[in-house]
């Protein structure tokens, strides 16, 4: 991007003000969290560098008046926490726990595993009953209320995932194959392409954690289990005490539907109060029914 013009992002209700990032790569990654520009003296400016040298790439934060807060290397878009919003200038403010989350009304659910589970397919079929994507890749809450934001970027799916997503038929500039710093290939996807979103700014109630795991055969298990989330930063995962907790054991992407089916009977759920704020996002067709899908 060579205009000094910032693209605008809001994020939780904060403005965030981006320079010298790449246009597509910020409309890809955070798409609905884009707005017009309020040009309000609150604005947070995180401005980009690229790398020269030997010097890595970086990211320098800094408040509306100009005030530098944070420098750090920008290593992509997938580190935690994330350079988008500046997490670690408000560590004081939100807790990450990494974890696919949707919602239905006023419950959220976040689906947490290792980088090869089936995160985004149980998401997929879960959308499919009508909950709503509220983030990608992070459960973000809020330490002072321990509400759950909207963060609305991409899935990521590797391996058997990404082929059970690739089969339903999704829009090519709605997901990205990209490479992992391990090597592996990762599929980026949209969560719009898959069902519906949650507004930018929706406040939700307290989450129910869903950890997925290997089952030992071809059943579907979902079970009332307690664990410890990993949550950063240090200090933060306090706030998911006494969280409703699940052990969700599943043979493979094939179980996605059925565990979709059983959270969606096991976890009670509460009305959420309408929202007076539905900021625009962007238009996109669901991919086609993930019953259709070849397993």
């Amino acid at each position: 991007m060579t205009a000094r013009e910032p693209i605008v992002l809001d994020f939780f209700g904060m403005e965030v003000g981006v320079i010298a990032a790449d246009r597509d790569e910020v409309a890809f990654h955070f798409g609905p969290h884009v707005v017009r520009n309020s040009a309000s003296p609150d604005q947070l400016r995180v401005e980009f560098f690229e790398s020269t040298g030997s010097a890595p790439a970086e990211f320098l934060v800094r408040r509306g008046d100009g005030t530098p807060l944070l420098r750090r290397a920008f290593r992509g878009w997938g580190n935690v926490p994330p350079a988008l919003p500046p997490f670690a200038a408000l560590q004081d403010r939100f807790c990450l726990v990494p974890a696919v989350v949707l919602a239905r009304g006023n419950t959220p659910v976040a689906l947490i595993g290792g980088p090869y589970a089936e995160q985004a397919n149980v998401g997929a079929a879960l959308a499919q009953r009508s909950w709503e994507f509220v983030s990608g890749r992070l459960l973000v809450l809020d330490r002072r209320t321990g509400e759950v934001l909207p963060y609305l970027v991409p899935l990521e799916a590797r391996g058997r995932s990404a082929a059970w997503l690739r089969g339903a038929g999704l829009q090519s500039e709605l997901c990205r194959a990209v490479t992992s710093p391990t090597g592996a290939e990762v599929l980026l996807v949209r969560p719009e392409c898959l069902g519906p979103v949650a507004p930018v700014r929706a406040r939700l109630g307290r989450p129910t954690l869903v950890q997925l795991c290997r089952s030992a055969d071809e059943r579907v298990r979902l079970t009332p289990r307690a664990f410890t989330a990993q949550a950063w930063p240090d200090g933060s995962a306090g706030l998911l005490e006494g969280a409703p907790a699940f052990r969700l054991e599943l043979p493979g992407v094939s179980g996605a539907e059925e565990a979709a089916g059983l959270i969606d009977q096991e976890v009670p759920q509460e009305e959420r109060a309408s929202c007076l704020y539905v900021p625009d996002t962007l238009s996109a067709h669901r991919a086609g029914l993930t019953a259709s899908l070849r397993t």
